[in-house]
């Protein structure tokens, strides 16, 4: 019934144009048995172009949307306007599934590349002329082959291309946590960027650029940490998330007393070794390490003399500063709720030193219980200012009474040594300003 009802429409269409345009010249005398018709084994395609090349061309183009729709069509996808394509000979029924053509031709589908103008079986065209504006153009139709039993073929390759790709982004999303070394962030990234252009429906392209946004925010988890192996030795490591990973790229080392520095890989860490003989006692005498990956540098600053991460107490070299800000996601002061609470802290690493933050209590003055943001899980390495973001998920009842325009927040900041794991408590007593309290 579909195809008899296009099959109308296109002849209303023929007589409608008859009537406006004149034929000046024809390929053959006869119109073709198989035009305006769907032949069994045959693609039979017609359009329209201001000359005979670009019709050509066009055709060819009509000819490889076709295949595609015919073996993509049945394909499972996640997108709402893929589910109920149907495609015919006479042609394709939505937009959206033009757009979904476009995108699936620029991908590297092998079944493309034996689409050519050498296959076309019959070739008719008329030059046409407006009989009102004198204008020329070229109505151009191809018959190509094309059988059933081809496209099952060019379906189950396409499949089975399909499927592969897929798997390809699952080992992706499933190995983001397992890094074992900082290149293979980058070779992540670059199948990612191929896996979305290969992609041709909205939901896994979008997934494909998530994937990739993490892949690249691991490269702000990266840090340094490091501790003397002896006098003349400081063994130096990379981690990510707090994990050892290898690194192909070398640090560079200075120092404002030591000489004679080298540095050589070491079972995916770096041995830094150097000569101390010209350090003096009563100066601070450091190692200055750097190291850039990417567009990320990580630094650290090793006191000779002391293991700059083992016995060093974090507590004392990293303090909390400046005003608490927090932030509730949503307010209902009428209930006195606050509904997941956002925090930005500082802290300023004075010397530099590599620690993980694991969770910060807090005690508000006007809430009714203590503000815990757990599973930070960041590790920081870099001296200097550092900007603490956090989200404590969960409703909290706020008190009646406001706080006093002096108070203070109070609590605990938890934080570990990766190269010991030994865990330290930095104290906090800081002002504060919140987005529920006028």
């Amino acid at each position: 019934m579909k195809r008899l009802i296009t099959l109308v429409c296109m002849m209303f269409a023929i007589v409608t144009i008859y009537a406006q345009n004149k034929v000046v010249e024809s390929s053959a005398k006869k119109v073709p048995a198989w035009l305006g018709t769907a032949v069994e084994g045959k693609l039979v395609v017609s359009v329209t172009a201001p000359t005979l090349a670009q019709a050509q061309v066009k055709a060819m183009n009509e000819v490889t949307e076709r295949i595609i729709l015919s073996v993509a069509s049945n394909v499972s996808v996640t997108q709402r306007n893929v589910a109920s394509e149907t495609v015919t000979n006479d042609g394709v029924e939505s937009r959206d599934e033009y757009n979904r053509i476009a995108k699936m031709k620029s991908a590297n589908l092998p079944f493309l590349k034996g689409i050519s103008q050498a296959k076309v079986e019959e070739v008719y065209w008329r030059r046409m002329r407006d009989k009102q504006t004198k204008k020329e153009f070229y109505e151009y139709s191809v018959l190509y082959p094309y059988s059933r039993t081809e496209q099952r073929t060019l379906q189950s390759q396409f499949e089975k291309i399909d499927a592969e790709k897929v798997a390809q982004y699952q080992a992706l999303e499933d190995g983001i946590d397992d890094i074992a070394d900082v290149a293979d962030i980058k070779a992540a990234i670059t199948q990612l960027a191929a896996l979305k252009e290969y992609f041709f429906d909205d939901v896994r392209v979008k997934q494909a650029e998530g994937l990739m946004l993490r892949y690249r925010q691991l490269y702000d988890a990266l840090a340094i940490t490091g501790r003397f192996t002896d006098d003349n030795t400081y063994l130096v490591q990379v981690l990510l998330k707090g994990k050892p990973v290898r690194v192909a790229k070398v640090p560079t080392v200075k120092s404002n007393c030591a000489g004679q520095i080298s540095v050589e890989p070491q079972d995916g860490a770096f041995l830094i070794s150097f000569d101390a003989t010209d350090c003096l006692p009563e100066e601070e005498n450091f190692l200055d390490i750097q190291l850039r990956i990417e567009n990320k540098k990580l630094q650290q600053r090793a006191i000779i003399g002391v293991d700059a991460d083992a016995t060093i107490n974090i507590a004392q070299a990293v303090v909390p500063e400046g005003k608490i800000i927090l932030t509730a996601n949503a307010v209902n002061k009428q209930n006195r709720t606050l509904t997941d609470i956002n925090i930005r802290m500082t802290l300023n690493n004075r010397q530099g030193i590599t620690f993980g933050l694991k969770s910060i209590e807090l005690e508000v003055p006007e809430l009714t219980a203590p503000l815990v943001f757990d599973d930070i899980d960041a590790i920081f390495g870099s001296k200097g200012i550092i900007q603490v973001k956090a989200l404590a998920e969960g409703t909290m009842k706020a008190r009646t009474t406001k706080k006093s325009r002096f108070a203070f927040v109070k609590g605990t900041i938890t934080v570990v040594n990766p190269t010991t794991n030994d865990v330290e408590r930095i104290k906090v007593s800081l002002p504060y300003t919140t987005n529920w309290e006028e």
